[in-house]
């Protein structure tokens, strides 16, 4: 297989969005279908950005399933290790359209019953960036078998990168989600929590630096906060460094951190600092928020980094970081 820039484990799933602006799913007669999961929309965004990825996931074997698969492999996703699981539905998530934080109902199907013999150690050495999400980690098998891919992926030389996802009404886990990230975050480079993701994971009331910083206790080698409208928090050994947003008009933030995700990992990858990564994440998050459901279009990131005044970088490097 040829190189993959960002192999992507975790959900893949259907969101079902109201298609009008509503508050509660209680006030929202119909949906229009997309497809969803944080790991599905970040290797998306990323082939719709000219990065070569692939998905590590499961479906069921039903026409969700195979919605799924041909929308993946139309935008150049590689899905020869997006498996079927026999008698399982696909999972769904039911989300209003929202400027802010989404209502949701998720039912729960194939993408938690990930084995390791699901995992593709062949193609580590092939791989420069291994991304997954707490979605992926909230339910066994999945947990133990991403876990355990990891640290291979890790020793192997490549690149982690880790969404902390994180909403108590999909944990099912025993264990208390921190204990679990802390058996994964020493692996990370790279982790993009958003304000939300603390408030649940810490409890609410703390400084965004102090979020940070609890992060970066984990073991995680650098934190983007993504604060919605309130901009992005950058944060390393070295402190932390604010970079405010540009002022768009949103009308959808369904997939925005995904969208955001996709331009960090592929300016890092192409050789750009975390400063330039950030701004490259911003316009891609930018593009996204203005219109409803995941990403749709084609980014040519190169004219994207040229609009941005960004300089090519020095050749490009696996596991810069």
């Amino acid at each position: 297989m040829k190189h993959i820039d960002v192999l992507s484990i975790g959900e893949t799933l259907i969101d079902l969005i109201s298609d009008t602006k509503q508050i509660s799913l209680v006030d929202a007669p119909r949906y229009v279908m997309y497809p969803g999961g944080q790991a599905t929309n970040v290797a998306l965004n990323i082939a719709r950005m000219g990065g070569t990825t692939a998905i590590v996931a499961r479906v069921g074997d039903d026409s969700f399933g195979l919605y799924l698969r041909h929308h993946l492999a139309t935008a150049g996703v590689e899905t020869a290790f997006l498996l079927v699981t026999p008698h399982t539905p696909t999972t769904l998530a039911v989300v209003t359209r929202h400027t802010t934080t989404p209502d949701f109902a998720i039912y729960r199907g194939a993408d938690a019953q990930m084995v390791p013999d699901d995992m593709p150690l062949s193609l580590l050495q092939a791989t420069s960036l291994v991304h997954t999400s707490a979605f992926a980690l909230s339910r066994e098998p999945a947990c133990s078998t991403v876990l355990d891919f990891i640290a291979k992926a890790h020793a192997g030389g490549c690149l982690i990168s880790f969404d902390p996802n994180y909403h108590p009404r999909l944990w099912e886990m025993g264990a208390d989600p921190l204990t679990v990230f802390e058996k994964i975050c020493p692996y990370v480079f790279l982790v993009k929590p958003s304000l939300d993701d603390c408030m649940r994971l810490f409890g609410a009331g703390l400084d965004a630096e102090r979020y940070v910083e609890r992060f970066m206790t984990m073991g995680v080698k650098e934190v983007v906060l993504t604060m919605g409208q309130g901009g992005v928090l950058h944060g390393d050994d070295r402190g932390t460094t604010y970079y405010a947003n540009k002022q768009v008009e949103v009308v959808d933030v369904t997939g925005a951190g995904d969208s955001f995700w996709a331009g960090l990992l592929l300016a890092e990858l192409d050789g750009y600092t975390t400063a330039e990564a950030i701004r490259v994440a911003q316009a891609v998050a930018e593009i996204k928020v203005q219109q409803v459901g995941p990403l749709s279009q084609e980014i040519d990131r190169a004219a994207l980094y040229a609009r941005l005044g960004l300089q090519k970088p020095g050749e490009r490097t696996r596991g810069r970081l």
